[in-house]
């Protein structure tokens, strides 16, 4: 194990877990929200609470990749959650960190998960503020604050329930690598439910993603001079026949579907000068795959392909799926619709989530966050009074499993 991981695991453990709450830091006054009519189903929500752990959480620039960022906003999670113990896990240096409420550390009945990682963003989206109803910020939406609502609802109810929850906090899963989750779960990290609160859910119950596979394209041709092009071949022209094939077998679509897409992201080559052929290009290709794609996907782009063209396979993401009769699902609309008085959508969604990994080793998962709009983008918010609503609907659905 080499020093920085050393450093890493150092970092996150060397606060004790054995303080009692009442030396936790001094909250703000618990605020009873009442969004809905149907006050009967509606709980004291300490919305205050959330919002401005919230805010101390989107002032941590958490850029995915700095590794010092991560042990920081870590640690501020800890401050919170003093009362409970916790497994710390570190891969290739990615730290994330497993609390658990004393039943089992490693087999959960729920699992509670967010990530704390942002994409990079200007200085001024890293000074949370309130405005119309909406909290803005990088990553209020995507999605340090239904990571707020996680915290400070697993701190109020763990040690009420007699199940085995947990809580999952990870720093890298805008990097879509094998880090965070997956990284916890390849070693042994197993729960019937996982509950993961990721942005573009809506309040939505997003239970079936499309799988990712990112390629590279790479062709080869033969330089020559820019004067005499009949004496080269040209890999970027080359390249433009390859996505004109890949087009017309995969064509862009004008709406919503169910389809798998090519999004062709990047093409570059070496050459830089205008006098000369270039002899190589790579094409980077995002491709997003439904379920009855997933076994041939990668032989039909091969198939498309010329025999001199090589195909370097950067990722390849299985789709997700939890049937919609699933016991937890069900649960969840029952007491959705108590809250809310409207049904919780059963959805599909396009992007990819962490949801993978727990379905690749047979536990069900779901995408159930908040309402908000603009991740990645420069006007990222979160809607307050979702919170509020998100915050309920999981209390008593975490206090309603047995």
């Amino acid at each position: 194990m080499n020093n920085k991981i050393l450093h890493t695991i150092k970092q996150l453990t060397k606060f004790s877990t054995s303080y009692k709450k009442a030396t936790l830091m001094k909250q703000p006054p618990i605020v009873t929200a009442t969004f809905l009519e149907k006050s009967s189903a509606i709980d004291e929500v300490p919305l205050q609470e959330i919002l401005a752990l919230a805010k101390k959480l989107i002032q941590v620039p958490s850029f995915s990749g700095d590794i010092e960022k991560a042990v920081e906003i870590l640690t501020l999670t800890k401050e919170q959650l003093t009362d409970f113990t916790f497994t710390p896990f570190v891969s290739n240096s990615f730290p994330s960190i497993l609390y658990n409420n004393g039943k089992d550390p490693k087999h959960f009945k729920i699992i509670l998960n967010a990530h704390l990682d942002v994409v990079p963003g200007v200085e001024s989206q890293f000074r949370p503020y309130e405005e119309d109803g909406k909290l803005y910020g990088r990553g209020s939406y995507d999605m340090k604050a239904a990571a707020a609502v996680m915290i400070i609802l697993f701190n109020e109810i763990a040690d009420q329930v007699t199940y085995p929850l947990g809580l999952q906090l990870v720093t890298e899963e805008e990097f879509a690598e094998s880090n965070g989750t997956e990284h916890q779960i390849a070693n042994g990290i197993r729960s019937e439910f996982a509950i993961i609160g990721e942005c573009g859910s809506n309040l939505r119950l997003l239970n079936e993603t499309k799988g990712i596979l990112t390629v590279k394209i790479i062709t080869q041709g033969h330089s020559a001079h820019g004067a005499y092009l009949w004496r080269g071949k040209n890999a970027i022209l080359k390249m433009y026949d390859i996505i004109n094939t890949l087009h017309k077998h995969f064509p862009v679509p004008d709406t919503d579907t169910d389809e798998t897409t090519i999004n062709v992201a990047k093409i570059a080559t070496t050459n830089n000068v205008p006098n000369k052929v270039p002899d190589n290009c790579t094409a980077l290709l995002d491709i997003r795959f439904n379920k009855k794609d997933r076994a041939t996907i990668l032989s039909r782009i091969k198939s498309l392909l010329p025999e001199d063209v090589t195909l370097q396979v950067d990722q390849n993401r299985n789709p997700h799926f939890t049937d919609p009769d699933n016991v937890y699902i069900k649960q969840l609309k029952i007491i959705g619709k108590e809250i809310t008085g409207k049904e919780l959508a059963i959805e599909k969604t396009h992007g990819g989530a962490d949801t993978t990994y727990f379905s690749n080793v047979g536990c069900d998962a779901i995408e159930f966050g908040p309402i908000g709009h603009g991740q990645h983008h420069d006007e990222e918010w979160v809607d307050i009074k979702s919170l509020g609503v998100y915050y309920q609907i999981l209390k008593k659905f975490l206090l309603s499993v047995k």
